[in-house]
């Protein structure tokens, strides 16, 4: 399995409306693509002054899923007009068969 993490900052002329707007189209990416995707994602609970302001946290079955989806119209269709900055990491866990069902 591939895990993709970001953490992202929102401008500070985001509003809560702009990041309910990401939040929901994040929620959605699972139900718009074509293999099988797990994402859970949240804002920052600001337990550190340095942490960024939201993280997604993106589960595939193998690389070829996540460069899929890298170039998928749902993901490009994502609202970004807000987002300061991103930082991300992938990297590989586990050995077995990964459906993309459960919790």
């Amino acid at each position: 399995m591939l895990v993709h993490c970001l953490t992202l900052r929102f401008a500070t002329s985001a509003s809560a409306a702009d990041v309910e707007a990401f939040r929901e189209a994040i929620a959605r990416l699972p139900s718009q693509v074509d293999f099988p995707m797990r994402t859970r994602q949240g804002p920052d609970l600001g337990e550190r002054a340095t942490n960024a302001d939201y993280a997604v946290v993106s589960e595939f079955a193998d690389t070829e899923d996540f460069r899929r989806y890298l170039l998928h119209p749902a993901h490009l269709a994502v609202p970004r007009d807000h987002v300061e900055s991103v930082h991300s990491v992938q990297f590989l866990v586990g050995d077995g068969e990964w459906t993309g069902r459960g919790v």
